[in-house]
């Protein structure tokens, strides 16, 4: 019987709609673990700004982006899906949005602060939009990965 025309109550294709089902759960629980993590740790991470002269260096924040990075590339490869790293990066990505909405904190400091404090505003907009950017390396990273491990 062809993979279109299988007979519902056969045993085979319910122990393959298991695991295609665990898989995707597991896939999904990846991302959430891995995003989770990679917001805060990340979000904490970013502010460390290193001065040359007067001009910032805002090497915590690049830091940040390369393990929000590797967070998502993880939760594809360990769950196999590819899709997970967007998930994991969409969902950094929302979760830091979050931080930023609180206006009482301080761990993101707002481009428009630039003028007061520049290498945290600095950090921060990297850090924010560069996750962008982030998400699109791990999804080639991961994609290659698991193309690999296909061949």
């Amino acid at each position: 019987m062809s993979a279109l025309h299988a007979d519902e109550s056969d045993p085979r294709s319910a122990r393959s709609a298991g695991r295609r089902l665990t898989g995707t759960v597991s896939a999904i629980v990846c991302s959430v673990v891995a995003a989770a993590l990679a917001a805060v740790l990340g979000t904490l991470l970013h502010a460390q700004v290193l001065y040359v002269q007067d001009a910032p260096v805002p090497w915590g924040a690049v830091a940040a982006l390369v393990l929000a990075g590797a967070a998502a590339v993880a939760a594809a490869t360990y769950s196999g899906r590819l899709w997970a790293a967007a998930l994991t990066g969409a969902l950094t990505y929302g979760a830091v949005a979050l931080i930023t909405l609180d206006t009482s904190n301080w761990f993101i400091v707002a481009w428009a602060q630039r003028e007061v404090m520049p290498g945290p505003a600095l950090a921060g907009a990297v850090w924010v939009y560069g996750l962008v950017a982030s998400t699109v390396a791990a999804l080639l990273i991961a994609a290659r990965s698991l193309r690999g491990d296909r061949a």
